[in-house]
C-alpha cells in the first residue's frame, strides 16, 4: 500500500537572500494542519457584515495564518535580534521584530513548500476539485 503521509523528519533548508548569512529550515504541513490553517480565515470571514470591522478581522486572521505557518514549519534557523539572542518565532514578541523582508522571504518558502495558492484554487467551487 503506497504511505499516505507527510514525513514531519523531512526538511529543505532555505538560504536568505534578504537576510546576509541567514537560513531557515522548513517541513511541509500535515492535511489536518492545512485545514488548521484554513479554519482561521473562514471564522473571521463569517464574522460582522460591516466593512470596517470585515478588514480589520480579516487582518487579524492574516497575522494569525502566518503565526501559526511560522510555528508549525520552521524547524530551525539562524536568525538573531540585535543582542546576539536567537529569535524564538513561535513568540509574538519575536516574531514582530522581524524586518519585513526577512518575514515575507520566510512566508514565501512556507507557502511554496504547502502549494497554498494551488490548495486554495482547488477548494473553489468550480475548480474541477473532486
Amino acid at each position: 500500500m503506497p504511505n499516505a503521509t507527510v514525513d514531519v523528519e523531512s526538511t529543505k533548508r532555505f538560504e536568505l537572500k534578504t537576510c546576509d548569512e541567514g537560513f531557515v529550515v522548513l517541513r511541509r504541513m500535515s492535511y489536518g494542519q492545512i485545514l488548521q490553517r484554513r479554519m482561521f480565515t473562514k471564522l473571521e470571514i463569517e464574522g460582522s457584515g460591516r466593512s470596517k470591522d470585515f478588514r480589520g478581522e480579516m487582518a487579524m486572521a492574516n497575522v494569525k495564518v502566518t503565526e501559526f505557518e511560522y510555528a508549525k514549519c520552521i524547524v530551525d534557523h539562524n536568525l538573531e535580534d540585535a543582542g546576539g539572542r536567537k529569535l524564538d518565532l513561535t513568540r509574538a514578541s519575536d516574531f514582530n521584530q522581524l524586518d519585513p523582508r526577512v518575514g515575507q522571504e520566510i512566508e514565501s518558502y512556507i507557502s511554496e513548500m504547502n502549494n497554498f495558492e494551488e490548495e486554495e484554487e482547488n477548494s473553489q467551487p468550480g475548480s474541477g476539485a473532486a
